[in-house]
């Protein structure tokens, strides 16, 4: 949940933050943005796996070398943080709690605006 909460932080469209807190396969992404998340998702969860061919499949969306080690060094980061956090048992603040649903109401109102529905709440925040 934090690190969509991030993108929000950073301006990102609320709904479009919901979406990525349920599944952002369900987002309107650019091929290559696709392939971001995709061995994003890859590097997190089965790491061992990663190698050259997911490197040139980067390259091949349009990523450059620089984004490449970008993207990679950004997803470790956050893969270390969630470690440690998860580790020492700290709980979420109250403060990013009320930021989440916040946000989740607007995103609710920027759904029915846009006549879409809203993404199932797997944190359940809302």
């Amino acid at each position: 949940m934090a690190h969509a909460e991030y993108l929000r932080q950073e301006g990102g469209d609320d709904l479009e933050v919901e979406h990525i807190k349920s599944d952002w396969r369900q987002m309107h992404l650019t091929g290559a943005e696709r392939v971001m998340l995709e061995w994003v998702e890859k590097l997190t969860l089965t790491p061992s796996s990663c190698g050259q061919a997911d490197v040139d499949g980067m390259r091949s969306a349009g990523w450059t070398d620089r984004d490449v080690l970008d993207i990679a060094q950004v997803c470790a980061y956050f893969n270390m943080r969630v470690r440690i956090v998860d580790g020492l048992g700290l709980e979420v603040d109250e403060w990013q709690i009320v930021r989440a649903k916040a946000g989740a109401e607007n995103a609710a109102k920027l759904a029915s605006e846009r006549g879409v529905e809203m993404p199932s709440d797997p944190w359940n925040v809302r």
